[in-house]
């Protein structure tokens, strides 16, 4: 019998959840508590799956469990087997749900993460009425503390709040594109006034790294300070979100200090929580791998390709 001629397979969900755990955590030891087996049922686990497709899924090294390129190959259809899956039964359970959300939404967020978001809501509870508010991070968290609004996306995390961890992206120096940077002068900043972790992530910075700086522009929205940097007015912090056509990066080559990576965080108030909140919630933080995607920041002749957000190995 050909190749091409061998039946289908059958998969074990079961199999692929446990392969897919060994693949992003190395060990047997690591899987079997993520998946609740013990590690002996893992590794037979492990050989059914490679008996049952024929192919060697794991390189032998020591504890680690390195993935050959047959189990590369195999890891991407496994995981999207499993979001598939997933995706029907959640899509089948809430399908019924009726009623009201609000989502606030930082301005860095809006035409990024939230569209994505939007987009996994309204697949899995498609009778939802939904109502967006954009502002900024401490605003957003304010009016969640208020109950005013039922989640919040945010780069501000409270331990106060229950968070999903939505990405992991770069954090950035930006400028013009022909802006004329002078490392011997005080760097001239564009900034967003107070409160403002980004405007208090730069000064910070700069300080430790004794470099001189000075207050040259104050905005009181994203898109105030988005213009302002293309105008030439100075320098400004953001994440790799904010990239867009003008505007180039600085870094370590011009004398810049190196910045933490910006988190974006999905909260919720459990003193204002409900039956349907708790639902979105959780089926957010069951899938948010597969639908926040990486950024797309399109090189053109006047910017400076940032690096890319490998925070979101599983986005498609």
């Amino acid at each position: 019998m050909t190749n091409a001629n061998r039946p289908v397979l059958n998969l074990d969900l079961d199999l692929l959840r446990t392969f897919v755990a060994v693949a992003d955590l190395n060990t047997f030891a690591a899987a079997a508590v993520a998946v609740r087996r013990t590690q002996s049922a893992v590794s037979q686990q492990m050989q059914r799956l490679e008996q049952l497709i024929g192919k060697e899924l794991f390189a032998r090294h020591g504890r680690n469990k390195l993935l050959t390129e047959h189990g590369i190959q195999f890891l991407g259809y496994a995981r999207k087997i499993l979001q598939f899956n997933d995706e029907a039964c959640t899509s089948l359970m809430y399908s019924d749900i009726e009623g009201a959300l609000t989502i606030g939404a930082s301005d860095d967020t809006a035409d990024t993460i939230l569209p994505y978001i939007l987009h996994r809501v309204t697949s899995v509870f498609p009778k939802l009425s939904i109502a967006v508010s954009v502002k900024r991070s401490p605003e957003m968290l304010e009016m969640l503390h208020q109950g005013k609004t039922d989640l919040v996306i945010t780069t501000m995390n409270s331990e106060v709040f229950p968070h999903i961890l939505l990405r992991t992206s770069p954090t950035l120096w930006y400028c013009a594109a022909d802006y004329q940077f002078r490392p011997e002068e005080p760097i001239s900043l564009v900034v967003l006034d107070e409160p403002s972790p980004f405007r208090t992530l730069a000064l910070e910075h700069l300080t430790a790294a004794g470099i001189p700086w000075r207050i040259a522009y104050v905005a009181s929205t994203l898109s105030a300070v988005r213009a302002a940097v293309k105008a030439g007015l100075g320098v400004t912090v953001r994440s790799v979100e904010m990239m867009s056509p003008g505007l180039r990066v600085l870094g370590e080559a011009e004398g810049l200090p190196r910045l933490p990576e910006t988190r974006y965080f999905l909260c919720k108030n459990p003193h204002h929580e409900n039956e349907l909140t708790t639902a979105i919630f959780s089926v957010i933080g069951s899938g948010n791998k597969s639908y926040v995607p990486p950024v797309d920041a399109s090189p053109s002749s006047d910017v400076k390709k940032p690096p890319s957000d490998t925070s979101l190995k599983d986005a498609i």
